[in-house]
Parts: C-alpha cells; sequence; structure tokens
C-alpha cells in the first residue's frame, strides 16, 4: 500500500507540472497563430492554450505546493485567461497545498466546482508480469503506425459529449511527444483501444504517468484498460521507474478499473473555478 506522503505528494505534482507543460508546447507547435503558453501561478503551472479546449489545457497545477501563495500572482492568471477568451479560471488543488492556497481562494471568490482523484502505485518486480486476456494483444506502437494513434483515440472517445477538435489534438500531442509510449489493444485484428504513458523525471524521481486511455464502445466491458494498464506498468517496471500515476474522476467506470489494477487513491484534488464577469 502506498502511503502518501507530502513528498510523494510533491513529486506527483511536479510530474503533472511537466505534463500540462508538455502539452502546451506541442499545442504551441500545432497552432502557431495562437498564444499557447505555460505561465508560473503559485509554484504552479497554468496552461493557457485555444479557449474552445476548455479546462481541459486550460487550467492551473500544483497551486501552493511550493510554500504561500499571494493574491495578486491569482489576479494577474485571471487576467490572462480573459484577454484570450477563457471565461473562468480553474485550479486542481492538491490537499497537501500551502494553507495559503485556501485562503486566497477564498478571497478571489472561487466556488468548488468537483473533484479529480490522484491515484498512485508503487511498482515493483511483481508489475513486470503481464495480464494475458484471451483473444487480445498489447501492441507497442511502432514509430510507423503512430500516425494511427489520434484517429482511434478518438473513436474510443467519440461519444463521451467533447469537442472533436480538442480530442484529436489530444492524441496529436501524445504522439508529438518524446516522452510518450503509444499502445493498442487489439482483439481479433482489430484495435479495441488505444493508451498513453509518459515516463515523466521530476527532481525527487520518476513518475510513469498512465494517459489518454479509450476504448471502443463495441469493445468495452471486456478488460481492456485493465490489459493496458497492465503492459503499460510492466514497460514502466522494465525502465527502472518505481511510480506510477493516473487521474480519472471519482466513481466512474475508469476509477473502478484503476483500482482494480491495483492502484491507490493518493489524495482528491479539488477543483475551484472562478467565473468571470
Amino acid at each position: 500500500m502506498l502511503l502518501t506522503t507530502l513528498s510523494t505528494a510533491q513529486r506527483l505534482e511536479e510530474a503533472d507540472i511537466l505534463h500540462l507543460t508538455r502539452q502546451v508546447e506541442a499545442c504551441s507547435k500545432f497552432f502557431p497563430d495562437q498564444k499557447s503558453q505555460i505561465i508560473s501561478v503559485g509554484n504552479g503551472a497554468a496552461g493557457i492554450t485555444l479557449p474552445v479546449f476548455g479546462r481541459k489545457l486550460n487550467h492551473i497545477v500544483s497551486y501552493g505546493m511550493a510554500g504561500p501563495v499571494s493574491t495578486e500572482d491569482l489576479a494577474k492568471a485571471e487576467e490572462w485567461y480573459t484577454e484570450i477568451g477563457v471565461d473562468f479560471t480553474e485550479i486542481d488543488l492538491c490537499p497537501h497545498a500551502d494553507a495559503s492556497a485556501i485562503q486566497v481562494l477564498n478571497s478571489r471568490g472561487y466556488s468548488v466546482n468537483g473533484f479529480i482523484n490522484q491515484y498512485a502505485r508503487a511498482l515493483t518486480d511483481e508489475d513486470l508480469e503481464e495480464a494475458e486476456v484471451p483473444g487480445m494483444t498489447i501492441l507497442r506502437l511502432p514509430a510507423d503506425r503512430a500516425h494511427e494513434f489520434p484517429a482511434m483515440s478518438l473513436a474510443g472517445y467519440k461519444d463521451n459529449g467533447r469537442l472533436p477538435l480538442l480530442l484529436e489534438t489530444l492524441g496529436r500531442i501524445a504522439v508529438f511527444r518524446e516522452d510518450t509510449s503509444l499502445y493498442f489493444a487489439m482483439v481479433d485484428g482489430k484495435v479495441a483501444g488505444s493508451a498513453g504513458m509518459a515516463l515523466i523525471k521530476t527532481s525527487k524521481g520518476g513518475v510513469a504517468h498512465m494517459y489518454i486511455d479509450s476504448t471502443l464502445p463495441e469493445y468495452r466491458g471486456r478488460g481492456i484498460q485493465a490489459a493496458l494498464l497492465k503492459a503499460r506498468m510492466a514497460d514502466a517496471r522494465k525502465a527502472g521507474y518505481d511510480l506510477a500515476s493516473v487521474g480519472a474522476r471519482p466513481q466512474n467506470g475508469s476509477s473502478r478499473n484503476i483500482e482494480r489494477a491495483g492502484f491507490s487513491l493518493a489524495y482528491a484534488k479539488t477543483t475551484f473555478v472562478k467565473v468571470h464577469k
């Protein structure tokens, strides 16, 4: 069982900064006419991309994790979001953040908009053994097939109500990133699901971050996500990583699959939002 110390939380939150930073850097390449950038806010990072991408690529992570924060700092971030046409500022706040973070959020009129479960798992050599599912194989996507990933990822998300441009862009970002390995789950020679894993090196140690999982609707309920998680954990351990992470909204199917794969709830982040008037 993983015990979440302050050091572990800082390690996971630093990985979140690097994860968001690399997503935004990719957006700056894909959409050069837009001002996609990362801004330092409260010792964390504010992602600023296309307004149509909403909170997925326009939010603040790791706020207050390195000490006290200021009202002026956050007010400036709100101005940045307003200037680019994002009508809100959202912060995913770790419960290990400095106490001043809550005080500043209250003073600026923020309210709670939801929660995100941050899961983690200590990796051991036992994770080198992958799950064997009859009729299913896991394909580590070679470079010459990476171009297939965005379309298959989009197909797995097609009924979740998100903007297709955002979903396609997230897939393209995963292909673009040098730290990310891509996976297909194959059933009867057809792609049934897809996923990515970023091997992120932080100042406190490496984090194997599992993300962009999706399963095509006709293959759901067949252990696709579990098999993809096991394959990525095995590869992370082979690469020398001893900590894996993944985020999910509480009480959804992904959370249940993640917990069944042996991940523990490290902490729940509270999403604070302020709508700009």
